[in-house]
C-alpha cells in the first residue's frame, strides 16, 4: 500500500510521517550490475528508463533502495528524477566494500554486456551462489550470441534457463546459421520497410503469456498467468464462465529487437538431478520440491515471442529469419524448494530475459511521446516492477506485509469491526474478516497481491511452508479444500492478532509498537495463520465426513427403494 493510503489513516492520532519513516526500512534493496558499454545514463544503451520505472514513475508503490555497480569506470553521479546515485566502479562481488549477502541486499540484477567464453572468477561465483542459495533473488539477461555469458553464464540454475552462446546475430557468412537469428521486429513501421531503427519506434512486439490451464468441475477450465505478467488489478483466476474478459489485464508487449536470444524451461531429468560443481562448489543445482521431494523444482517459461522478421540492414543486409516461437522470459521459484543445509530460508527466485534490449533506452524512447510513457510502455514498466516484487526474498516480504496489516488494522473499513478482537477467534468469523481484507488488498495491490501476502507469511518458517505446499498442490482442486477460504481465514486470524496487539485507544503505545518494527510480532502472526489453517483443515475434514455420511444415507435409501 502506498504513502497516500497511510496518510488517509488520520482518524488515528499518529503523525503519518513517522509511519512513512519506518516503512522505508521495508523497501527492496537491489544491487544492479552492468558492464561497458551499457550504462545507467540517457544514451541509447543506457538503463535510465528502467531506473525511472522502478523509482519515479507514477506506478511506483514500493520504491527500492538501488545500488548501482559497474564492471568498469562509469561517470558519476547518476541522476534519476530528484535522486542522485554514486556508481560503484570496477565492481567485484568478492571484494565489495558492502558484502554481497542477504543481510545487505535482497536482489541482484545482472545486465551482461561482455562476450566470449570467459566466466566470473571462482570467488565471485561463490558469493553469488551463496546469495542465491540463502534466499536472494536474481535477475539475469544478456543479448544474442555469447553476450552476457562471462557475467551470467556460469551461475547456478541461470546457466540452464537461457541460451548464453549459440543464437546468431544474422550477419554470419553461413546463411543456414544466419537465418536462425531471433528477430521480433515484425512490424515495418511507417515507411513500410524493415530496418534496424524500427526497434526504437512506438510499435512493440506482441508477447504470448504461458497460462497454466486446469480442468474445473464448475467452470470447465481455469487459467492462471504468471505474476510477472499481471497488471495491477488483474484477476488471479480466469475461467470458462467469464471467457476472455479477464485477460485484458495481462502484460502482452515488450520492446522489439532484430536479434534476441532464447530463454528455456528446465525439464530435463539429467539437468534437474545433477549437482552444481563449478567454482569449487558442490550442491544440488535444482533442489527437491518441498511438497514432493521425489521431484525437483523446474524452471518454467513465462512468455514466448514470435521471430518472423524479414531482411534487415545493420552494417550488412541480414537474411529473413526462419519463423518460429521462442522463449522470452523464464522463471524459477525457489520458494517451492527445500532449503539448503544450513540455510534458514529456501533458495531465492530467478528471472531470466532473452535480451537487455527489452530494458535499454533505445528500445523504449519511441514509446514516450512528449516524454510521457504511452499505454504500451506503462505495461512494460509494470513488468519491471513485477520482477522487483516477485524476486523479493520471503523473509523480507514479511516487513512489507506487516505494514499492510497495520494499514488494514487502521483502515476505516475495519476500525469498528476490529474494536473487539477477542470476538474474532472462531474460524468462520476469521474467514469473513479475511475475505473483506482480501478484497481491499486486491483493490489496492492487484489480484495476486492477496495470494502473495499469505504465501509470504507461510514461507517464514519450514513448518508454515508445508502448509503453503498444501495450498499450492496441483491436486487441491480435486478435494473439498478451498484454497481461497483457507487463505482468507489465515489473513483474518493475523488481522485479529494485530488488532489485539495495536489498540487504537492508546496512540502513544500504538506508535511505540509500530516503531519497534515487525520482528516482535512475526512469530505470533505466523502462529496465528498456522493455527487458523489447521482449524480450516479440520472444518473441511468435518464437512467431508458429513458429505460422505449424507451420500451413504441417500444411496442406502435409493437401494431400498430399488428393491
Amino acid at each position: 500500500m502506498n504513502p497516500l493510503q497511510i496518510r488517509d489513516l488520520a482518524i488515528v492520532d499518529i503523525n503519518p510521517d513517522l509511519l512513512l519513516a519506518r516503512l522505508r526500512l521495508c523497501r527492496p534493496r537491489i544491487l544492479i550490475v552492468t558492464e561497458p558499454d551499457l550504462s545507467y545514463g540517457s544514451n541509447g544503451f543506457g538503463l535510465l528508463r528502467v531506473l525511472e520505472a522502478l523509482t519515479t514513475d507514477s506506478g511506483v508503490t514500493n520504491k527500492p533502495f538501488l545500488t548501482l555497480a559497474y564492471r568498469g569506470v562509469h561517470a558519476n553521479p547518476v541522476t534519476v528524477g530528484g535522486d542522485s546515485y554514486t556508481v560503484l566502479n570496477n565492481f567485484n562481488f568478492a571484494t565489495a566494500a558492502t558484502p554481497v549477502t542477504t543481510a545487505n541486499y535482497d536482489q541482484i540484477w545482472l545486465f551482461g554486456r561482455s562476450s566470449g567464453n570467459g566466466a566470473l572468477p571462482n570467488n565471485e561465483i561463490q558469493v553469488i551462489a551463496n546469495f542465491m542459495n540463502a534466499g536472494g533473488g536474481v535477475f539475469a539477461t544478456g543479448d544474442h550470441g555469447s553476450i552476457g555469458k562471462p557475467l551470467c553464464g556460469s551461475l547456478p540454475r541461470i546457466r540452464h534457463m537461457r541460451e548464453w552462446s549459440s543464437i546468431p546475430m544474422g550477419g554470419e557468412n553461413n546463411i543456414d546459421l544466419a537465418v536462425q537469428r531471433i528477430d521480433t521486429v515484425v512490424d515495418p513501421g511507417a515507411n513500410g520497410l524493415y530496418d534496424f531503427s524500427d526497434q526504437g519506434d512506438s510499435i512493440p512486439q506482441r508477447i504470448f503469456p504461458h497460462y497454466t490451464v486446469t480442468p474445473d468441475a464448475t467452470t470447465r477450465w481455469q487459467a492462471r498467468v504468471h505474476p510477472l505478467l499481471m497488471l495491477p488489478g488483474a484477476p488471479v483466476v480466469r475461467d470458462g464462465n467469464t471467457g476472455n474478459v479477464n485477460f485484458n489485464r495481462d502484460i502482452d508487449v515488450l520492446p522489439d529487437h532484430p536479434h534476441e536470444s532464447v530463454c528455456y524451461a528446465v525439464t530435463s531429468a539429467a539437468v534437474l538431478g545433477a549437482n552444481y560443481t563449478l567454482a569449487g562448489l558442490n550442491f544440488a543445482e535444482f533442489p527437491a520440491q518441498s511438497a514432493n521431494p521425489a521431484q525437483r523444482v523446474r524452471a518454467e517459461l513465462v512468455a514466448s515471442g514470435v521471430s518472423g522478421g524479414r531482411a534487415v540492414q545493420n552494417g550488412v543486409w541480414k537474411p529473413p529469419v526462419q519463423p518460429r516461437m521462442f522463449g522470452l522470459i523464464s522463471a524459477w521459484d525457489g520458494r517451492l524448494a527445500t532449503a539448503y543445509t544450513g540455510q534458514s530460508q529456501r533458495p531465492g527466485r530467478i528471472v531470466c530475459d532473452s535480451t537487455w534490449h527489452h530494458y535499454v533506452n533505445v528500445n523504449l524512447n519511441g514509446m514516450r511521446p512528449g516524454g510521457v510513457p504511452d499505454a504500451n510502455l506503462q505495461k512494460i514498466y509494470a513488468y519491471y516492477r513485477n520482477i522487483q516484487s516477485w524476486l523479493q526474498p520471503a523473509n523480507r516480504v514479511w516487513c512489507r506485509l506487516w505494514w499492510d496489516l497495520i494499514v488494514l488494522r487502521l483502515h476505516p473499513r475495519f476500525l469498528e469491526e476490529l474494536s473487539l478482537p477477542q470476538d474474532l477467534k472462531p474460524w468462520p468469523v476469521q474467514v469473513g474478516l479475511g475475505r473483506e481484507a482480501l478484497a481491499l488488498l486486491r483493490e489496492e495491490g492487484g489480484a495476486d497481491a492477496a495470494d502473495e501476502f499469505i504465501d509470504a507469511v507461510l514461507q517464514s518458517d519450514e513448518e508454515s511452508a508445508r502448509m503453503l505446499d498444501l495450498l499450492a498442490h496441483e491436486r487441491i482442486g480435486e478435494t473439498v479444500l478451498d484454497a481461497e477460504t483457507l487463505r482468507a481465514g489465515a489473513l483474518g486470524a493475523m488481522l485479529a492478532s494485530v488488532a489485539e496487539a495495536l489498540p487504537t485507544d492508546q496512540p502513544e503505545a500504538l506508535l511505540k509498537r509500530i516503531e519497534a518494527g515487525p520482528e516482535r510480532d512475526i512469530a505470533e502472526l505466523t502462529r496465528s495463520a498456522r493455527t487458523a489453517l489447521r482449524e480450516g483443515l479440520s472444518a473441511a475434514a468435518l464437512r467431508a465426513e458429513a458429505t460422505l455420511g449424507l451420500v451413504r444415507a441417500v444411496r442406502g435409501k435409493a437401494e431400498i427403494g430399488a428393491d
